[in-house]
């Protein structure tokens, strides 16, 4: 069975009373973090259900889901970031 790339959805449950959330995911990349973290913290993160087509559920502490925004750079920071990628880009080329 097919699934499209909008069919393909990450949703993240939680209530109030309970300390637990779950996570429904067909992202690889969010997939890949959730089973790691399975494998290293097995008492608090476990993987409960694999729907045989691409999506994997999660259970984890609800203390650990966190929404944040991207950092903010300052004008110095980005120069220097953009000197940094400069002199890998030269040293790369070499």
């Amino acid at each position: 069975m097919n699934v499209t790339k909008y069919e393909q959805e990450t949703i993240i449950l939680f209530n109030e009373q309970e300390a637990a959330a779950t996570i429904y995911t067909y992202n690889t990349g969010l997939r890949r973090t959730l089973i790691s973290l399975c494998e290293s913290h097995p008492a608090q993160v476990r993987q409960t259900e694999d729907n045989g087509i691409g999506a994997l559920t999660f259970e984890l502490p609800k203390k650990w889901v966190k929404v944040s925004p991207p950092r903010a750079l300052s004008e110095a920071q980005k120069k220097v970031l953009e000197d940094m990628n400069r002199k890998n880009r030269e040293r790369r080329q070499k």
